[in-house]
């Protein structure tokens, strides 16, 4: 799974309606993005799924299907996706050579954050198609970035305060305003980082003041909509130990609420799923 977003939603209070071509009207209509993805070294050929098994995508029953269509990397790979029914798509393909992919923009209504299901059976493949759709990680260089980033956070108040008595009491505060390049960057470094960061804090708190003298009182501006930053540090620290990317809704029902994706272990069948105990 690759990305989830808002294609067009309102809320309940508005008297208009969404309406797809066959006249059925939503509140909220999103996308869900899906690599299928051969990452081995065998093509994958229609005949290769057995037809009481074919590939399916399923979402929960907290969501429903509104439309999907596959778009292959490849221009000559026929494929092609059918609703099975309001949770349930089938997906059918010629061939997946190693290494190609199909695109799969699946459009829900209800739950945006629905979970998705993948099952089928490739003739040949030591164990069925069957789990959760995964949320892809972030990467390594998005993970070093909110490392540096989250540093650069942490370091405010300590490097701007300690830091800044350090160089106060050890060189004086005359070094500091005329010769600040014979100060050791160990002291150097920390401080000028955490001044910075500190003089943005300040600014964007007088120019919030600045625009609150502009609507009455009580009026929520963009920023009271935001995650606070302790919300903001723990999403940053689930990026950077357990590579998950941190989302800010832009949904109107939920304005600026972290989504963070939980963990989901991947369910296998079991007998007890095809046998009816009595």
């Amino acid at each position: 799974m690759v990305m989830r977003g808002i294609i067009a939603e309102l809320p309940d209070e508005i008297p208009l309606h969404i309406s797809d071509a066959d006249g059925s009207h939503y509140k909220g209509v999103y996308v869900i993005g899906l690599f299928i993805w051969n990452r081995g070294n065998q093509p994958i050929v229609s005949a290769d799924l057995t037809p009481t098994a074919p590939l399916h995508i399923k979402i929960g029953a907290d969501a429903k299907v509104v439309s999907a269509r596959p778009i292959p990397v490849e221009h000559q790979t026929v494929c092609s996706a059918t609703l099975v029914d309001q949770n349930t798509l089938a997906i059918v393909f010629d061939c997946l050579n190693p290494k190609e992919y199909l695109v799969l923009p699946i459009f829900v209504t209800g739950n945006p954050m629905t979970e998705v299901q993948i099952t089928g059976r490739i003739i040949g493949q030591e164990g069925p198609i069957d789990h959760t759709a995964a949320e892809v990680k972030a990467a390594f260089g998005e993970r070093l970035a909110t490392l540096l980033m989250l540093c650069f956070i942490l370091n405010a108040i300590p490097g701007f305060i300690f830091g800044g008595w350090l160089i106060l009491h050890q060189y004086g505060l005359a070094v500091l305003l005329h010769s600040a390049d014979t100060i050791p960057v160990y002291l150097m470094a920390p401080f000028t980082m955490g001044a910075l960061v500190s003089l943005m804090l300040a600014t964007s708190r007088v120019m919030n003041w600045f625009e609150r003298r502009n609507v009455p009182e009580g009026y929520p501006l963009y920023a009271d909509l935001e995650p606070p930053l302790i919300e903001n540090v723990v999403g940053m620290l689930r990026t950077v130990f357990k590579g998950k990317k941190q989302r800010i809704s832009a949904s109107l029902f939920d304005w600026g609420k972290p989504i963070l994706m939980p963990d989901k272990k991947v369910r296998r069948r079991t007998v007890d799923d095809w046998i009816e105990r009595s």
